[in-house]
């Protein structure tokens, strides 16, 4: 298997993926989807899992900074407040 584009190449979208796509193009939902997903990390470390190790406590820590690091492109603002 190679990673060239093939010229007959198709891709399913599903009804959930355009909804996803439709969410992330609201405005403000990036940023609340980012504050959403610090929240469940915080809830996740702090009362779930209280025997993880520092290290694994950053590891999740750094999947997190990356998550949102992918999904601020997609941000967009509110401009009805301007």
């Amino acid at each position: 298997m190679n990673n060239e584009t093939q010229l007959d190449a198709t891709a399913l979208i599903t009804p959930e993926i355009l909804q996803a796509v439709k969410n992330l193009q609201q405005p403000d939902y990036v940023p609340m989807l980012i504050r959403h997903l610090e929240e469940m990390l915080d809830f996740f470390i702090e009362d779930i899992c209280t025997d993880l190790s520092n290290d694994q406590k950053l590891e999740y820590i750094q999947i997190l900074h990356s998550t949102q690091k992918s999904l601020q492109p997609f941000s967009v603002e509110d401009r009805s407040e301007e």
